[in-house]
């Protein structure tokens, strides 16, 4: 059986890829968590969620470096490469044209693992330097 810190990387990359047949084999069916937002109540939120998101990126390359918590969580912190070459829908109403702009992507997830499969998670990043990549901001937010 798959270490716990082996498990999270394995999902952070199938979420990352939009591997849907990983995603259910390394999130338990009723996994709960948020990320940037976005609350996940099911394996199928996630799964839907990377559906929305598919073909929108590609050249994806995920580094994952995780560490066994003394409380028994796992966390990792994880760097996301990618191109982007095809829409991508950030919701219902906002779905940006591909930009051709490579991303790179840093971020970190705090998870529980039980029986092989992550059961709960807290994932950070910040979606504005994503669209600050893509051209869509002027700036860079400024944060106090």
């Amino acid at each position: 059986m798959a270490t716990a810190t082996e498990v999270l990387c394995r999902a952070i990359t199938a979420s990352a890829t939009g591997d849907t047949a990983a995603i259910k084999e390394y999130y338990a069916p009723d996994v709960v968590g948020w990320s940037a937002g976005e609350d996940i109540a099911s394996v199928e939120d996630l799964i839907a969620e990377a559906i929305t998101r598919g073909g929108a990126l590609s050249e994806i390359t995920v580094a994952v470096q995780p560490m066994q918590l003394p409380s028994g969580q796992v966390a990792a912190e994880w760097r996301l490469t990618a191109r982007h070459t095809g829409p991508l829908r950030l919701d219902d109403e906002l779905e940006i044209e591909p930009t051709g702009r490579r991303l790179e992507l840093r971020g970190a997830v705090f998870a529980q693992v039980t029986g092989g499969q992550v059961a709960d998670f807290r994932q950070y990043w910040d979606p504005a330097d994503m669209l600050e990549q893509l051209g869509l901001m002027d700036e860079p937010p400024v944060y106090l």
